[in-house]
C-alpha cells in the first residue's frame, strides 16, 4: 500500500493543465514482488528454491496512477473522472504536497499493513526426477568430502596394514582408529589428489579406538572435513561411508543409520565405547578410521568395526559417535590423552526377569547396580550393589544374586533406560570431578543421591 505524496501539476495530452489540491488515498498494494515460497526438493538440499509472484489483496482504489517517471506523476484521464465521482459535492479537500512526506494515514486512508506471504507451492517430482536429484547430490557430496579423506598405510614389526582417516584441522591433524596405527613405526598418508606425506603419531585413546596423527611438511591446502552431531540421529536417516576398503582407494558406500545408543567393546579396554552408531552402509577392512557422513556430508561417526563371521560386510557396521570424537580428539591434541569420568559400579539393564525377581513395579527401568568398587565414587555416595554371594575376587557368582541392588533411573534428571544409557551419558556429558545427582529406586521409593565423579585409570 502506498500514499501518494508531492502530487504536482500534470499536463494531460498537452492541451490543458490541472492544478490538483486533494488528498489521494491509495488503498491496496500497487506492486507485486517475487518472493521465495520456501519449497525444497527432497534429496537435494542445494536445489534452487521455486519462486512465485505474491498475490496482493484487491482493495478498490480511488485513483488509478500510472508508473512514476522522474519527478512527475502522469495522471490518466479516467483518474480525473474517478476523483470527481468520489467527491460529488465538489468540496475542496486540503492536502500538503510540499515539505516532509506525511507517513501517517490521511482522512479515511486505511492504515498500512504488511502483505501476507504467498502460500508455498507444492512441487511434484516423478520417481525418475527424485532418483536423479539424489544421485546428483551424492556425487556433489563425494567431490567435496573426498578432499578431506585419506588413505593410511601403516608399517610395523608385524607387517603392513592400511586404513582410512580424515582431516581434522588445517594444522595437519588426521583422525583415525587406534587399531589402524597401533604399533606402527612408519605412516604414509595419501590424498585423493595424489599427494603423499609421512606422518607421526600424536596421541591415541584405546577406550574409544581413536587416534590422532600429524602430517609432516604439507605442501597443499588442507580441507578440514565438516563435523556434524550424533546425539539427534534417528534410525532410518541416510549414512554414507568414505574410505579405502580392501585397499580400493576413496570408495563411497551408502545406507542408513540402523540403530543408535549401542555400546561396543573396543578390544583394547575394559570399558565399552558408548553411544555407537550402527549402519548398514557397506564397511569392510580398510574402512576403519574413515568418516561416516550424514546426507549433508558432515561426520556423524568414525567407522571402527563390523559384525561378521567372514570379516566382510554383512550389513552390520559400527562407528564411534562424533559427539565422543569431539570430546576426545581436542584432548589428544592438547594434552596427549583423554580422561573419562568414573562412577565405580557395574550394572545391568532391568529386564523382565530381574524385575520379577526383585519385585519391581512394571514402570521401573534403568541400570540395576550389581557391584560397587571399594573406595570409589559410588560407594562414597552410598550407592548399594547386589548382596548376593561373591567369589574371592569380589565378583558376584552367577545364579546366586539377590537382585536387590539400587536401580539407577536418572542422572541430573535425565532418564536412564539402561546401563548403555548410563555409560553414554557419563562419557558424553560429564568430566572427572563433576558433581551430579543420581535418581535411585530403592526399597520401593525413589531417592536422590549426590555424587562427585572420579576418573578412569589410564591405559598404559
Amino acid at each position: 500500500m502506498k500514499t501518494l505524496h508531492n502530487l504536482k501539476k500534470t499536463v494531460v495530452g498537452g492541451i490543458f493543465a490541472l492544478t490538483l489540491v486533494a488528498v489521494v488515498a491509495c488503498t491496496g498494494g500497487a506492486d507485486s514482488a517475487d518472493t521465495p515460497d520456501g519449497s525444497i526438493i527432497t534429496f537435494e538440499p542445494t536445489t534452487s528454491q521455486v519462486t512465485n509472484a505474491a498475490d496482493s489483496a484487491a482493495i478498490p482504489a480511488i485513483v488509478t496512477v500510472a508508473p512514476v517517471v522522474g519527478d512527475d506523476v502522469p495522471l490518466a484521464v479516467d483518474a480525473v473522472t474517478e476523483i470527481e465521482q468520489s467527491n460529488p459535492t465538489g468540496e475542496t479537500i486540503q492536502a500538503a504536497y510540499d515539505g516532509d512526506p506525511d507517513t501517517g494515514p490521511i482522512g479515511d486512508a486505511l492504515p498500512e499493513v504488511e502483505d501476507s506471504p504467498a502460500p508455498a507451492e507444492l512441487v511434484e517430482l516423478t520417481p525418475a526426477q527424485i532418483v536423479e536429484a539424489q544421485s546428483l547430490h551424492l556425487a556433489d557430496l563425494y567431490e567435496k568430502a573426498v578432499q578431506s579423506v585419506v588413505y593410511i598405510v601403516a608399517s610395523s614389526t608385524r607387517g603392513v596394514g592400511s586404513g582410512s582417516g580424515f582431516v581434522w584441522d588445517e594444522d595437519g591433524h588426521i583422525v583415525t582408529n587406534y587399531h589402524v596405527i597401533q604399533g606402527s613405526n612408519e605412516l604414509i598418508v595419501k590424498f585423493f589428489n595424489g599427494r603423499e606425506y609421512r606422518a607421526d603419531v600424536v596421541a591415541f585413546d584405546p577406550n574409544a579406538d581413536l587416534a590422532v596423527i600429524k602430517l609432516i611438511d604439507v605442501e597443499h591446502e588442507l580441507v578440514p572435513i565438516a563435523i556434524g552431531r550424533s546425539a539427534d540421529l534417528r534410525p532410518g536417516e541416510m549414512a554414507i561411508a568414505l574410505g579405502n576398503p580392501f585397499t580400493n582407494e576413496f570408495t563411497m558406500t551408502t545406507g542408513i543409520v540402523s540403530a543408535v545408543s549401542r555400546t561396543l567393546n573396543s578390544g583394547f579396554s575394559l570399558y565399552a565405547i558408548p553411544s555407537v552408531v550402527q549402519t548398514d552402509a557397506a564397511i569392510n577392512p580398510g574402512n576403519s578410521g574413515g568418516p561416516l557422513l550424514d546426507m549433508n556430508g558432515a561426520v556423524i561417526g568414525v567407522n571402527t568395526q563390523i559384525n561378521s563371521d567372514s570379516n566382510q560386510n554383512s550389513g552390520v557396521g559400527f562407528a564411534v559417535p562424533v559427539d565422543l570424537v569431539k570430546r576426545v580428539v581436542p584432548s589428544l591434541i592438547e594434552l596427549g590423552h583423554h580422561t573419562y569420568s568414573l562412577m565405580g559400579i557395574s550394572g545391568e539393564e532391568v529386564d523382565i526377569d530381574k524385575r520379577e525377581s526383585a519385585g519391581l513395579p512394571g514402570n521401573i527401568v534403568g541400570a540395576m547396580v550389581m557391584t560397587v568398587s571399594p573406595g570409589g565414587p559410588a560407594e562414597n555416595a552410598g550407592i548399594r550393589g547386589d548382596t548376593g554371594e561373591r567369589a574371592s575376587n569380589g565378583n558376584l557368582i552367577r545364579g546366586l544374586e539377590n537382585w536387590d541392588g539400587d536401580v539407577i533411573m536418572a542422572i541430573d534428571s535425565v532418564k536412564m533406560k539402561s546401563m548403555d544409557d548410563l555409560i553414554g551419558y557419563l562419557a558424553l556429558n560429564t568430566a572427572p570431578g563433576d558433581d551430579i545427582v543420581i535418581g535411585v529406586f530403592r526399597d520401593g521409593i525413589e531417592i536422590a543421591i549426590p555424587m562427585t565423579l572420579g576418573s578412569r585409570p589410564s591405559i598404559s
